[in-house]
């Protein structure tokens, strides 16, 4: 999982010039908005909000590498009903350009097709990407690392 996620952040890497970097200023004004778009993904997923998460997430967004966009949309708005889904703590947020990497704690209660599924503290890497003026998330590699 970590040799995947530093070979796309490599490949993001390159796919950008240096003159793509963001000066301090505009470094904690991108933090504030992916911790607010982080939220926002959470909440739409709680709501099943199809606009909110349509916005979010990239075309080529995948879970894990293996999940992609339209299964995880369709599982999400027909069979996840989503109880809790809470940032545990703050984010830590790293620049390459123009992607971001926010690392952190998530608690997450789900049910899939009315079945409790998803009980637990989840570590997650996000990997967000910065295309026509508005961030959007590509890849988020997730692993339980507490049942509850």
């Amino acid at each position: 999982m970590i040799k995947i996620l530093f070979l796309l952040l490599l490949l993001i890497t390159i796919n950008f010039s240096s003159k793509a970097q963001f000066s301090p200023g505009a470094i904690d004004s991108a933090k504030t908005e992916i911790q607010q778009l982080t939220t926002e993904w959470n909440k739409a997923i709680i709501t099943r909000d199809s606009v909110a998460l349509d916005k979010i997430l990239a075309a080529d967004y995948s879970l894990n590498g293996s999940v992609a966009r339209n299964v995880w949309m369709n599982n999400t708005l027909h069979h996840l009903a989503t109880d809790t889904l809470l940032v545990l703590g703050q984010l830590n947020i790293t620049f390459y350009g123009q992607a971001a990497k926010s690392e952190g704690s998530f608690f997450w209660k789900a049910s899939f097709d009315g079945k409790l599924r998803i009980n637990g503290e989840y570590a997650v890497t996000d990997i967000w990407i910065r295309r026509n003026g508005h961030w959007q998330i590509l890849l988020r590699m997730s692993l339980q690392s507490k049942m509850r």
